[in-house]
């Protein structure tokens, strides 16, 4: 019986909406839109950065040098990468909706700035939005590790097979699976909510 919904933030309630600013941004330096992306998300800073080894303003230095990025145009690059970027909010409104039958959290791959824009650019908050946001960073491990799972369990005092969690990307769904989690690849164009509703309605 589904005791508990999570989501991941980015990739399922955040995503990017409008590639052409992102593909504009990276024709500014002579690379491919995924070639932009793997330098911002896989670069050592951001690993470490996701951990909570480092802090986010790392991941941003490293693109400056790679780039050759003045001091002052660090800013720029960020609000211009994250531009096309959009919240789901029918997804948050029935994430916050589930709480009154529900356990909810967030699960999410990030580096340490995530919590405040949550709250201060969305209105995302802990123990009013969701009952909980869970943030790599903060935790020193990430998906897929199953460390991470084990913890989301523990904070829930949920059993594994009583998740029902969603997220993008399938390795972090196989390995929840792995553990006996209810999971959801979650891909462009699906609807979310009614998928979900059918795994409630199936408890």
């Amino acid at each position: 019986m589904i005791k508990a919904i999570v989501f991941d933030i980015g990739g399922v309630i955040l995503r990017t909406e409008d590639p052409s600013i992102r593909k504009e941004l990276s024709q500014k330096y002579g690379l491919q839109r995924e070639e932009l992306e793997d330098r911002v998300f896989n670069s050592s800073a951001a690993q470490a950065s996701t951990i909570g080894q480092v802090r986010e303003e790392a991941v941003w230095q490293n693109i400056a040098e790679k780039l050759d990025l003045p001091p002052e145009a660090i800013e720029d690059f960020k609000d211009s990468f994250w531009a096309g970027d959009r919240l789901d909010q029918d997804l948050v409104d029935f994430l916050q909706n589930s709480r009154r039958e529900y356990a909810t959290a967030l699960l999410s791959n990030a580096w340490d700035g995530i919590r405040s824009q949550l709250e201060e650019k969305y209105g995302i908050k802990e123990g009013q939005t969701v009952d909980h946001i869970l943030i790599s960073s903060e935790l020193g491990v990430a998906k897929p590790d199953p460390k991470i799972y084990r913890i989301l369990a523990d904070i829930l005092l949920c059993e594994f097979q009583e998740i029902l969690f969603v997220d993008d990307f399938i390795e972090n769904v196989i390995a929840a699976r792995e553990l006996g989690i209810q999971a959801i690849h979650y891909q462009s164009g699906m609807n979310l909510i009614s998928k979900i509703n059918h795994r409630l309605n199936q408890n």
